[in-house]
């Protein structure tokens, strides 16, 4: 397994398990909005990650890895700001 395909894989196991919290989210409250917004945007950098990472690959390229750093370092602060902050 390489390392682009470990980093995908993690990847859409973060967006399963994110997918499954905004499924149990209560939709009428304010802090579920919030929560919500959130964990949509995980949802969505997560796919743009795995979308750069596929057709890079798929286009024989090399992945940059200063992106992925950048898109992994949103993804922590966007769980860290919807997990820990209303």
């Amino acid at each position: 397994m390489t390392p682009n395909e470990k980093t995908v894989s993690l990847l859409l196991l973060l967006q399963a398990i994110s997918s499954i919290f905004l499924w149990t989210l209560n939709a009428f409250g304010a802090v579920s909005e919030g929560k919500f917004a959130t964990f949509l945007a995980v949802d969505l950098l997560a796919f743009t990650m795995v979308a750069y990472t596929y057709t890079h690959e798929k286009w024989d390229e090399t992945v940059g890895r200063f992106w992925i750093l950048v898109g992994s370092a949103g993804l922590i602060l966007l769980l860290f700001a919807g997990l820990y902050f209303p």
